[in-house]
């Protein structure tokens, strides 16, 4: 419906009323200790992005939606506050708006302008019984959205649920797989500091704060899971590729679940994906997350052997997170061993005795397993994993994940 000018001489006084009262409200004490919670639909770009992450560094919470597809998945985020590019949300013709009139939404929507479809879209959201609507201009940055969040009441949610909710929809929707995408974490080496190889991570575009491990959590369907862990090879091997391509290869892992490693689908793809990539051997291994894994399964077993076989090495992440006990390790047929960083950490503060996390260093060594170190945050703390032997280290101190195009600046180009 066109927005007629006495509709819009209100809201845009509306508006300014809010921007108004964000420029003299002063935040609660606690508003950035608890975080809101804040969805954007909006185009996809590096700014953008760059906004929401530093609103994830601030303690908020945010998600991304870019389709029509995905607002159900937005909805069930439990946001306080909801930014809407009207470019986008023409794509539906501007049905996200009805739809949180329909669900009666509590927060706070804005909307950015200038857009070309910013009069129908505030003309829309005025009429609809959202009680709190307003408008930004745009571009935008993080402060300009903190300013808002010292006017907006942070609603009482179970953020977990939220999540949980807003990763249903995106699967009922088939919208996970094509929203998901990876960054890595470089190893080093605790004898020169050099770059020993890195372990890839999935993330969720709309949600890339989000743990990966939250992300295929038990109740996810097997097949997807087998799929995404797939689709986590082949950025492993883009990468590989492109290291290659420049003359300095290290090893890539990905992170695979016990269920993923016994499954027959993914042993039957993997010597697919080494072949189309090229992948030689030792080049691509796989990190058994420890705290899945909960005994000796055959098949699990099997598939593991046949892997080796294929020379795609196996480490045991997370030790210390779940139930093996270090005197099994030698049952597994791993070649690395990824010490938790809750372990070291204890280590560190005293609270776990530095002379049993030797011990355990000691044991792989022993039989020819490497060790690795999680969770090295300072300069002290690697002065520690190096006096316990380990053979690499990994953390916070050495910087955190990044995109592939930050590791080869060029690629894709």
């Amino acid at each position: 419906m066109p927005l007629t000018t006495t509709a819009l001489k209100k809201s845009l006084e509306h508006g300014d009323h809010l921007r108004s009262a964000i420029a003299t409200a002063r935040p609660s004490p606690d508003s950035n200790e608890a975080g809101h919670r804040i969805l954007f639909l909006d185009l996809e770009n590096a700014a953008a992005n760059g906004v929401r992450r530093e609103l994830e560094e601030m303690g908020h919470k945010t998600a991304w939606i870019g389709l029509a597809s995905e607002e159900r998945a937005g909805l069930a985020f439990q946001p306080d506050l909801i930014v809407i590019n009207p470019d986008a949300s023409i794509g539906n013709r501007h049905a996200f708006i009805a739809l949180l009139d329909k669900e009666q939404f509590s927060g706070t929507l804005t909307l950015l302008r200038p857009s070309v479809h910013f009069r129908d879209a505030i003309a829309l959201a005025e009429q609809s019984g959202i009680d709190h609507v307003d408008w930004l201009d745009a571009p935008y940055s993080a402060q300009d959205i903190v300013d808002r969040l010292a006017h907006i009441v942070r609603q009482p949610h179970d953020g977990d649920t939220g999540d949980r909710h807003f990763l249903s929809w995106l699967i009922q929707q088939g919208r996970l797989l094509p929203n998901l995408t990876h960054e890595f974490h470089e190893k080093r080496s605790l004898h020169d500091d050099g770059i020993a190889g890195y372990e890839t991570l999935t993330r969720l575009r709309n949600r890339p704060s989000l743990n990966p491990e939250h992300i295929f959590a038990p109740s996810t369907i097997l097949s997807l899971e087998v799929a995404a862990t797939s689709l986590a090879v082949e950025a492993a091997a883009r990468l590989l590729a492109a290291l290659e391509a420049e003359g300095r290869p290290v090893p890539i892992a990905v992170n695979c679940s016990a269920a993923v490693l016994a499954h027959p689908d993914f042993l039957a793809a993997m010597p697919i994906l080494l072949r189309r990539h090229n992948v030689a051997p030792g080049m691509l291994g796989i990190e058994l997350t420890e705290i899945s894994y909960s005994g000796l399964d055959g098949r699990l077993l099997e598939n593991m052997r046949e892997l080796a076989t294929m020379g795609i090495p196996i480490s045991l992440d997370d030790f210390g997170k779940g139930a093996t006990n270090f005197d099994r390790i030698s049952d597994l047929p791993v070649s690395e061993v990824k010490i938790d960083r809750k372990i070291f950490q204890k280590c560190r503060k005293g609270e776990f005795p530095p002379s049993l996390l030797k011990e355990i260093i000691d044991y792989c060594r022993s039989r020819s397993i490497g060790t690795v170190i999680e969770g090295i945050e300072t300069a002290d703390d690697l002065v520690l994993a190096k006096s316990l032997g380990a053979d690499c280290g990994q953390g916070f101190y050495w910087g955190k994940p990044v995109p592939i195009e930050s590791i080869v600046p060029h690629h894709g180009a």
